[in-house]
């Protein structure tokens, strides 16, 4: 049968797409995977789209073969599987950095990031594939409906098993650019809808079609380029406005200790470093300073010792700062992973604001015994900083949170995970609408030093642009750095002289940006995402042609 396909259209594309819709087997397979695998340059820290529009048209084309094949529904499962094996291979390989920690106890288990994750979560895309499978066609059609079911399959993978929205295919336009403010209106998702639309336009240039000729095919990538230019043209109207600053000064401090040292007897170093940044580093008393998740090794508000070093050395400034901690309600205790607000009251750092994080990561907050059955006897081969977790856990707080300290502006509280999720900084209660700043802390010194610290930033910074709210992000051995309303960045930590070896110490004092007027996307939701699709399933069932 795959003999007997003949491409139409564009002429110098034809070859390309016979040549793409023949193959079958492991040679279909071993392609979609590279295709997966390039389609990962498309997101920070090298956000070249163009690589992901190379990719999706070439996994349609894959797909147009496919579906001619007598067991079709496997055929697209695989190739839309092996796509998403290699995108997230690629894309995610940091994840192995935590098994690296310790590698003479855990490398041997390195399959896990590197087959057991990529291989689970791109089942979401083959089965994605397999249903777009129902409804294909050789019309441009199938355009509408690889993005329908695609943009689906990243509301699911951000939101099943508590959701993992890494790398969703709107985060490929850098944010605080042009095209990311996009954002602002529809939220993330609904800019993912129109991505795919963008990146899956080409690939209606060619088909099996005898007619109906090139102006016929070529209308979605019109489409395309109307949408993306008056994105980008809105976007840039957008941005010529400047950052505005208002009367607050934070001043961002992270000690940068390697996640491989953090556990291993140096809590009075760190300490003892975060002390020298507050006695040293220029400041006023009106200051508001921020440290990363866990700034500490060890449980802050327990320790009476650190809060004395503290109390000595941070005046009238206001601190917040993340920390491990435990609470006793009628039960054994329970950790909490939380974000603490301190103030010197008679001498002595007092709590007077605290958020537990309301969203854990799977497997490594979450008790694994909670997300699939037996978990608990994975715990023996987790690195050794997770192995509690694995069979005991966080427990969560009770919702997203605006935390209202005193003499502090209002702000939504985001601890690391949290800060992928767009509904946590929309729906974060009680006055959502009094908040004017984000704070978001972070460890990605669990990521390494590759790209997931930077496809973390670039992801959190979404944000800000749904919100319209500027963030402050201290992220251990990751970006700190304050964030307007609109994404972009308006200053970053500088190196610190005087680390100890191995050690990235960051530090900044900055004004913090002044909020924007409520979003489209944070007065209504998801509702442009939904009333898009809709209208894509029209546009599809207009153009459908078996």
């Amino acid at each position: 049968m795959k003999d007997g396909i003949r491409s139409h259209g564009f002429t110098a594309l034809g070859p390309l797409h016979e040549a793409l819709a023949k193959l079958t087997g492991w040679k279909a397979c071993g392609f979609a995977a590279l295709l997966g695998a390039f389609a990962a340059l498309a997101f920070a820290p090298f956000h070249l789209t163009p690589a992901l529009v190379v990719s999706v048209t070439g996994l349609i084309w894959m797909m147009d073969g496919a579906r001619g094949m007598v067991r079709w529904g496997r055929a697209m499962f695989m190739r839309g599987w092996a796509f998403g094996f290699g995108f997230f291979l690629i894309g995610m390989y940091w994840t192995t950095s935590p098994f690296l920690v310790e590698p003479e106890k855990h490398a041997v288990f390195l399959w896990m990031p590197l087959i057991a994750l990529p291989g689970g979560m791109a089942l979401i895309w083959g089965a994605g594939a397999a249903l777009a499978g129902a409804f294909w066609s050789a019309s441009p059609s199938r355009v509408f409906i690889f993005s329908i079911f695609f943009a689906l399959c990243e509301l699911v993978r951000g939101h099943l098993f508590g959701g993992f929205p890494w790398n969703i295919f709107g985060t490929t336009w850098a944010p605080g650019h042009a095209v990311s403010q996009a954002a602002a209106i529809g939220g993330v998702y609904w800019l993912t809808l129109l991505t795919l639309l963008v990146c899956a336009a080409p690939a209606a240039l060619v088909d099996t079609r005898d007619s109906p000729g090139v102006l016929g095919r070529a209308l979605p990538v019109l489409i395309a380029v109307v949408l993306t230019g008056f994105g980008w043209a809105w976007g840039a109207q957008r941005l010529s406005q400047p950052s505005v600053m208002s009367e607050e000064t934070i001043v961002l401090m992270d000690a940068g200790i390697p996640q491989a040292e953090k556990y291993k007897g140096t809590g009075d170093r760190v300490l003892a470093r975060y002390g020298e940044f507050l006695r040293d580093i220029e400041s006023d008393p009106d200051d508001i300073v921020v440290w990363p998740e866990g700034a500490l090794p060890f449980e802050l508000l327990a320790n009476n010792y650190a809060l004395d070093v503290i109390s000595a050395y941070l005046g009238q400034r206001s601190l917040i700062v993340g920390t491990t901690r435990r609470s006793f309600d009628g039960r054994e205790g329970v950790y909490h992973n939380s974000l603490a607000v301190l103030q010197t009251e008679s001498g002595r750092a007092e709590l007077i604001a605290l958020y537990d994080k309301h969203r854990l990561v799977p497997f490594g907050e979450l008790p694994a015994s909670e997300i699939i059955p037996f978990g608990n006897s994975i715990s023996g081969i987790l690195p050794g900083a997770m192995q509690q977790l694995a069979t005991s856990g966080f427990e969560p707080g009770s919702e997203p949170t605006v935390l209202f300290p005193a003499n502090l502006p209002p702000f939504v509280a985001l601890i690391c995970y949290e800060g992928l999720f767009p509904e946590i900084t929309r729906k974060a209660g009680p006055q959502r609408s009094e908040a004017k700043w984000i704070v978001t802390i972070s460890n990605d010194a669990w990521f390494g030093r590759g790209m997931g610290p930077a496809q973390h930033y670039a992801q959190n910074r979404y944000r800000s642009i749904e919100s319209g709210l500027p963030m402050a992000r201290v992220a251990s051995r990751g970006a700190t750095a304050m964030v307007d309303g609109m994404g972009r960045e308006t200053a970053r930590g500088q190196r610190v002289a005087g680390d100890p070896d191995g050690w990235i110490s960051s530090v900044v004092r900055t004004p913090l940006p002044a909020a924007l007027p409520a979003t489209p996307y944070q007065r209504f939701g998801p509702a442009l995402f939904w009333l898009t699709l809709t209208g894509f399933a029209v546009l599809a069932f207009l153009s459908w042609r078996r």
